[in-house]
């Protein structure tokens, strides 16, 4: 657990100057994207913290848990990004598991689509993990499609293994989402499916959400569920589509679960 209050500690330090890491940034700010009503306008630095706790239960033994995460992205010009992403999760119960990771989205985008690399370094509960592959997405007027193919290197006895995973996100209206994934890792043959549901309040920074997931690998079936904020920043009035198309990768919960 002392790693991951370290990680949710780095994430807390992102979130909480926004401001200050504006006026550091040293690169032109990105001209508003054409073409497009929704994914324009994208700002200098964009970002997000979250916070959230749950339940997770696996085969007769359960526990709750607490998730952290933090993104910031830094555009280079019109097309193309760099996006940081920091994530850490761990029960409850001593001696329970515990992940934690940090990730690199090297991308190009356009008001329709966005691809690129995908490096990140995790470690599940000791067991240190390498992971480089490619992701892509595509923004549709009410919708947009995330997806990523990704191999991962690990130690201490944890087989190197593929991950696989999709996502989709429908807004009903640009600030309430409702998403649906499913991931795959080789190792343990494991899938995840996951619903999820998050409403930002306009003209704020602030937004709720709520997810579930049914877990099966090799070893039984699970559930869980999460529920917590988000603090995100960006350009003045940004919605949370907008912001979806500003900062739209998230890797940790498809690696490391």
């Amino acid at each position: 657990m002392r790693e991951l209050r370290i990680i949710l500690g780095t994430c807390a330090v992102l979130a909480g100057s926004p401001a200050a890491a504006a006026d550091l940034a040293v690169y032109p700010a990105a001209p508003p994207l054409a073409g497009s009503p929704v994914y324009s306008g994208q700002s200098l630095v964009a970002g997000d913290v979250s916070l959230a706790l749950g339940y997770f239960t696996f085969e007769g033994a359960d526990t709750g848990e607490v998730w952290g995460t933090a993104r910031v992205n830094i555009p280079f010009g019109a097309a193309f990004n760099q996006e940081v992403e920091l994530s850490g999760l761990g029960g409850f119960e001593k001696n329970s598991y515990y992940t934690y990771g940090v990730y690199s989205h090297s991308y190009w985008k356009s008001p329709q689509a966005a691809a690129g690399l995908l490096l990140g370094g995790s470690n599940l509960s000791g067991s240190g993990v390498l992971t480089v592959g490619g992701e892509a997405a595509v923004f549709l007027p009410t919708a947009s499609f995330v997806g990523l193919l990704a191999y991962n290197w690990a130690d201490n006895g944890v087989p190197d293994f593929w991950s696989a995973s999709g996502e989709a996100r429908w807004y009903l209206n640009s600030n309430t989402k409702l998403t649906g994934s499913v991931s795959y890792n080789e190792f343990n043959a494991a899938w995840k499916l996951t619903g999820g549901a998050e409403h930002r309040w306009d003209g704020t920074m602030v937004s709720l959400f709520g997810e579930g997931t049914y877990y099966t690998n090799s070893q039984g079936t699970g559930w869980e569920v999460f529920a917590g904020g988000r603090l995100s920043f960006g350009q003045p009035g940004q919605t949370l589509q907008g912001h979806d198309f500003e900062v739209p990768f998230a890797a940790a919960r498809a690696i490391t679960f």
